[in-house]
């Protein structure tokens, strides 16, 4: 198995944000014999094994994987698009390469979702973050569009049990958690 080429086929809108592209590009070569040596290496992965697909983040780009095509959103330019295929394709040989020295990871993680996120948040709905409610910060959340610490409440003696599941459940999704709990000047 190795990545040896790619060409994009098709330049599409994105759907997640109307100013970026969306891009296809066909892979030569079956790729998915390394999604197991990803899932387990790379923070954050989306993992179907029975549709052998794998979604991850770099940065505020989505990747989807697929045996024969590869799936980027929110991409600004073709140029862009093509450093990132050429990473990949990096990324997919030297792991498939050092998969002797990893332990496939066949678990199959489901993408957050914000009734995941809610249930962690305190629910007071105060708008202290600037939004309505703790339902419209957890989208937000998960969208990358506002920070953890804007939720004043959650940095409380009080919701010290929700905020660490919350911080270690956002960090298994790959998303940005401060790096220790720090007080909101609220507490």
């Amino acid at each position: 198995m190795s990545f040896n080429a790619y060409k994009i086929t098709r330049v599409l809108p994105c759907l997640a944000d109307p100013e970026k592209i969306r891009v296809v590009a066909e892979v030569l070569g079956e790729i998915q014999k390394v999604f197991p040596y990803l899932n387990a290496t790379l923070e954050g992965c989306i993992y179907n094994h029975p549709a052998l697909t794998l979604t991850f983040k770099k940065g505020d780009k989505i990747i989807t994987l697929h045996p024969l095509h590869i799936t980027l959103t929110k991409i600004d330019n073709e140029e862009e698009a093509e450093k990132i295929l050429g990473w990949l394709q990096n990324l997919v040989n030297e792991t498939y390469l050092g998969r002797d020295k990893i332990q496939p990871d066949y678990t199959m993680r489901q993408e957050l979702k914000p009734t995941d996120i809610i249930k962690l948040l305190p629910g007071t709905n105060c708008k202290k973050c600037g939004l309505l409610t703790c339902l419209a910060f957890a989208f937000k959340l998960l969208r990358d569009q506002i920070g953890i610490e804007k939720c004043a409440p959650l940095f409380s003696d009080e919701f010290t049990e929700k905020r660490k599941l919350l911080f270690e459940t956002l960090r298994n999704a790959g998303l940005k958690v401060p790096a220790e709990p720090f007080e909101s000047g609220n507490s």
